[in-house]
């Protein structure tokens, strides 16, 4: 990829095309501008923005982004080895989600999320149970102010379950959860709000951590099923077989 002419590429990512709804970096990113560019691209590639097929050309990515091409190449590594980027000949393009891809994210996130509703809703306490609803009515600020189909929103979404897997999970295991689990539920979040669908973000996230700081077990694991039951529902119009 990094000899290829972005200006001459055929459906490569170009400013005039996928990526002047790509966006750019937040201001005053410097430390971790590899993970940036990652969570960014792969925001886009799932909301929409960079569509499926598209070829994802370094060069254009960088030039975009006002960064190297050092974090860009391996933010792209890293999206092709989540799935998301597939080599085809030499270059690299969105990958196309089947139905049945999305559907088994789908149950991979709520097997996931149950685990950790159990989980949380045994080891949590008063503290952590303030820090969540800080959170999620921070979330709620970030969708009023930006929207919910925006990256800020994915942004704001993705800290608040890394909160509820430190509660959850001993603190190496979270941070593993966190890194290697939380792009597959990322994934499944962005597929529920790429339409901008206007959903009760701020009520449905209070309800789930209500659920867990009861203590109830039984009650937090079904509160995390209805959740995920709800994110996986807004996707089915558009993830449902021709035909079906």
């Amino acid at each position: 990829m990094a000899s290829d002419d972005p200006a001459s590429a055929p459906g490569a990512v170009t400013v005039g095309g996928s990526l002047r709804a790509l966006g750019s970096l937040p201001s005053g990113v410097t430390v971790h501008v590899y993970d940036h560019v990652y969570r960014l691209v792969r925001y886009a590639i799932v909301a929409g923005a960079i569509e499926p097929g598209v070829r994802v050309v370094e060069a254009s990515l960088a030039e975009h982004l006002q960064v190297s091409r050092t974090p860009v190449r391996d933010a792209l590594r890293r999206l092709e080895a989540d799935g998301l980027l597939v080599r085809r000949g030499g270059s690299l393009v969105v990958h196309a989600f089947s139905p049945t891809e999305i559907d088994d994210i789908f149950r991979v996130r709520r097997e996931l999320d149950a685990l950790t509703a159990r989980l949380a809703a045994e080891r949590g306490g008063a503290a952590d149970w303030a820090m969540l609803r800080a959170a999620a009515l921070a979330l709620g600020e970030v969708v009023t102010r930006h929207g919910p189909s925006s990256y800020e929103r994915s942004e704001a979404h993705e800290a608040l379950h890394r909160a509820i897997y430190q509660v959850a999970f001993a603190p190496a295991v979270a941070t593993a959860v966190g890194e290697r689990m939380l792009g597959l539920a990322a994934i499944a979040s962005e597929l529920s709000y790429a339409g901008g669908v206007d959903e009760p973000v701020v009520e449905q996230h209070l309800e789930l951590i209500e659920a867990l700081a009861s203590a109830d077990v039984e009650r937090a694991v079904a509160a995390s099923d209805r959740h995920c039951e709800d994110a996986r529902r807004v996707t089915e119009p558009d993830t449902a077989p021709a035909g079906a």
